[in-house]
């Protein structure tokens, strides 16, 4: 160790540094599982709303109460019983932390034995946790210890990427033939963007794919509804707030007749069902505040809704006939024929009817991009990626500064105004070089993703998962970019500083110089790591800003609807941000583990962590929409190995600027060429499995019949029409004469019901949407019932099922839902399940058939 006084700060300071990140992190780590542990059973809602909030099916398994038994219990889950729960999406997030559990649990038991003794034994001086890095190293010769354990990461990535992705593919074939999705619509159906003109008709698409194994069943034509779909939303709006109104009005009314309780005319219950004119909710039809004449909240809502239900109804009817959009969604007979049609080339015309899409499940569909032509998608990509490049430029300049910041003590020896600085003590300086720019850059990385997610929408994408994976792409260059490689340049480059004046007067003396001073940027990803590991995942596991909201959000939820959807929601993760976070850790791992191997218990830490947290949050707390069968996982794969080519490059220009490590270089070198042929064999030898599946394993596939006929030998599948307006009008007719008829057939019914749902599948849900059912809360004024007959009045439905006002010891009312029938039993808001008294049980049925099939929810039932 030199004996200056430069050398002693660096040494105070570089330490000093690690300490304060180490403490702060721990005491972090420590106050979030600690926090989290004791409010876990406090409040489910907020920590496990997916015990009682989804599917039965899907519900993960009770925990004990305590402090420890429950983190065994959830550790022995098996795999079967997460991927039902979770889903394959979930699952695979996990596969991917184990993964990275495995690899640096092995690699560090073998790396960092061997490393720390090679590069602190009679080699270099540098101060503090340089020390500990490959730049301490002098003698070249032994570098051989960073090359061969280089080789061993590199295998080790090789081995498990090959391994868990052949889990992966099998894992998602047997997902693709299970009977639950081989019967979905989805898995038989074909997305056919930019369709020319003279072919956009049933017929002709018909013709067109009807040459694929079993034909074509069913084609949906999309078509530009104008205002349809904002007038479905207004009428909604306007349920909302009808009930809003009508239930603000009875608790006021509730609180008037508690002041006028002496009076004997209303304890006689003369006139308890009448709302006083006076307490009648109130506003403003005009859209600028305060501007407007007041109208009757309840008796405006009344007529809106009543106008709002004839309009849309007339342009439900002349939806058929409106232009149509340039895509169709084609259903086959055999989901064979979806696989194939997907692969073939079908137009003469480049850029016409591709690319094609499968799996594409109804409520995925993002139906503003279903009029996007092919050329014009690439255009908007072309666009996005110039613009996310920019931002990745633009956003270079912050991260530069952050690692000015984490070079503090470098740059006071070069520049003299900072200089001061020295007198703060190596402690301040420690902890403004250790915590402040780890947690500067997570901030100015959580800025990013919602850019990028407007950014992919822009792009013309068709569906919601698709614009996650497009985000997945983005986020994941832009840490690649600022993260790793401008931190780490920068990080380098600031070492550096100090010795300006020798690099002035020995230019060629530069090499020596970032050799020994590139690997000194660890210090601060060390710190990140250590970060990331326990705030980042402490943050997820307590969630204290839902915690706080979901005491704030009861007291506005003062209608039935506001009560279940505070109680039904679960909260979602995007993947498209959360993987990049990751992906970049072990990237990081990749780099700084054979440099500076202090990196490596952190990062194991932060899997295990990872890990730990999101096995809880997947199975207890988050809940997502859609499902791709996975697919986020090999794009994850394969930002690894771009991690792995970055680590082998930096290892060869390291090798390359120093004396007498030319071997070293060579086997690099050679390491990554076949790190190269790897990606390249990984390509070809999974690449088309991500997508489809091979027409051989459909030989030993059961084939359920899929028809339109019901149970009506009569009616043929050639009666019905194969495009979806005229089917759904022709099985509409149909299910009315079935229900009108003197002895109903429950079973024909149902049938009729069914193919009716199939027929609804991918039409724009606005152009089928129903008149939808107004929940009022059951009061013991009458006045619910007074509103209910006047809404019946207005051919409006209307239901107080489940929902109660219950009266306090003061007499004051609030309203109460029926949790365990609407949420934990899963009957649902009236009017979306089979039990509303109020519509046609047919009618309903199919209302909740429509979300039964998809890809979303069939992925939890194997």
């Amino acid at each position: 160790m030199s004996d200056s006084a430069s050398d002693q700060l660096n040494y105070d300071n570089s330490t000093s540094t690690f300490v304060s990140a180490l403490w702060f992190n721990a005491v972090l780590a420590v106050g979030f599982f600690g926090i989290f542990n004791i409010l876990r059973t406090t409040r489910p809602q907020t920590y496990s709303p997916r015990s009682y909030a989804v599917e039965k099916e899907k519900r993960p398994p009770p925990l004990p109460k305590g402090y420890l038994k429950w983190i065994f219990v959830l550790l022995k889950i098996p795999d079967d019983q997460l991927v039902k729960s979770m889903g394959i999406d979930r699952f695979m997030v996990l596969k991917f932390l184990r993964m990275g559990m495995i690899t640096f649990t092995v690699y560090s038991i073998v790396a960092i034995p061997i490393l720390f003794p090679v590069i602190t034994i009679n080699q270099g001086d540098l101060g503090g946790l340089n020390y500990l890095t490959m730049g301490n190293v002098i003698d070249s010769g032994r570098t051989w210890a960073h090359c061969l354990l280089a080789i061993l990461l590199s295998g080790l990535v090789w081995y498990y990427t090959f391994r868990e992705t052949r889990n992966y593919v099998a894992l998602r074939r047997k997902y693709l033939l299970s009977p639950e999705y081989a019967d979905s619509v989805a898995s038989r159906t074909l997305f056919v963007p930019s369709i020319p003109k003279n072919v956009n008709n049933a017929q002709d698409l018909q013709k067109i794919f009807s040459k694929f194994p079993g034909g074509v069943r069913r084609v949906w034509l999309n078509r530009k509804l104008n205002d349809l779909p904002d007038l479905v939303a207004e009428r909604n709006k306007a349920v909302y707030s009808l009930e809003a109104a009508v239930t603000k009005a009875i608790l006021a009314t509730y609180k008037y007749h508690l002041k006028k309780k002496n009076n004997s005319s209303i304890e006689q219950g003369q006139i308890l069902a009448d709302i006083p004119e006076k307490l009648r909710p109130v506003h403003r039809v005009s859209a600028i505040p305060y501007v407007g004449h007041k109208v009757d909240s309840i008796r405006y809502y009344h007529q809106r809704i009543k106008e709002l239900d004839e309009t849309i109804l007339k342009q439900q009817i002349v939806a058929p006939k409106l232009s149509q959009c340039n895509s169709a969604f084609i259903e086959f007979h055999d989901p064979i024929a979806a696989h194939m049609a997907a692969q073939t080339l079908i137009h003469r015309d480049s850029m016409s009817m591709t690319p094609r899409h499968i799996a594409i499940a109804p409520s995925d569909v993002i139906w503003e991009n279903m009029n996007i032509r092919s050329f014009e998608r690439l255009v908007r990509r072309f666009i996005s990626m110039v613009i996310t490049t920019a931002i990745v430029i633009f956003w270079a300049v912050p991260v530069v500064f952050v690692q000015a910041i984490a070079n503090l003590e470098k740059l006071s020896q070069a520049i003299p105004f900072l200089k001061g600085l020295d007198a703060f003590g190596p402690t301040a300086i420690g902890i403004i070089q250790g915590i402040l720019p780890a947690v500067a850059l997570s901030i100015l990385i959580s800025l990013v993703p919602v850019i990028f997610t407007f950014l992919s929408k822009s792009e013309g994408i068709p569906q919601t998962s698709f614009v996650e994976l497009s985000v997945l792409h983005k986020f994941f260059f832009f840490q690649l970019v600022d993260v790793v490689l401008v931190s780490t340049i920068s990080g380098g480059f600031f070492s550096t500083v100090s010795q300006f004046e020798n690099i002035v007067k020995n230019p060629l003396g530069i090499v020596n110089i970032l050799s020994e001073n590139l690997p000194q940027a660890s210090t601060f990803f060390i710190t990140f790591v250590m970060l990331q590991a326990t705030n980042q995942s402490g943050q997820a596991m307590l969630q204290i800003v839902p915690y706080i909201i979901s005491f704030i959000t009861p007291l506005f939820a003062t209608t039935p609807r506001d009560k279940y959807n505070q109680k039904r929601t679960c909260p979602t993760v995007n993947l498209g941000t959360l993987i990049p976070a990751q992906t970049v850790i072990f990237i990081l791992g990749l780099e700084y583990g054979v440099i500076a191997p202090l990196i490596l218990p952190f990062v194991l830490l932060f899997f295990c962590l990872q890990y730990f947290v999101y096995l809880y949050q997947f199975l207890y707390v988050y809940e997502i929409n859609y499902e791709t069968a996975g697919r986020a996982f090999p794009r994850a794969i394969r930002h690894i190995y771009i991690g792995l080519f970055i680590t082998q490059l930096t290892l060869i220009g390291l090798f390359a600027i120093r004396k007498n490590a030319m071997g070293q270089m060579a086997l690099m070198i050679i390491t990554l060429i076949l790190t190269v042929f790897a990606l390249y064999y990984y390509d070809k030898a999974f690449k088309p499995l991500f997508k489809f599946l091979p027409v051989s394993i459909f030989e030993n596939v059961e084939k359920k019949p899929v028809e339109d006929s019901g149970c009506h030998p009569e009616r043929t599948k050639e009666a019905v029409p194969i495009e979806a307006f005229e089917a759904h009008h022709y099985l509409l007719e149909e299910l009315r004469v079935q229900e009108l008829a003197e002895k109903v057939d429950e079973k024909a019914v149902l049938e009729t019901a069914k193919s009716l749902y199939a027929t609804e599948a991918y039409l724009h849900p606005a152009t089928y949407a129903p008149k939808p059912t107004v929940w009022l809360p059951e009061d013991d004024l009458g006045i619910t019932k007074r509103e209910m007959d006047e809404l019946q009045q207005f051919n409006i439905f209307a239901s107080h099922r489940s929902a109660t006002i219950v009266r306090n010891r003061k007499g004051k009312g609030h309203v109460e839902i029926d949790s365990e029938r609407l949420i934990v039993e899963y009957e649902g808001i009236p009017g979306t399940a089979p039990s509303d008294p109020n519509l046609s049980h047919v009618n309903n049925y199919v209302r909740v058939l429509v979300d039964s099939f998809n890809l979303a929810d069939t992925a939890m039932l194997y």
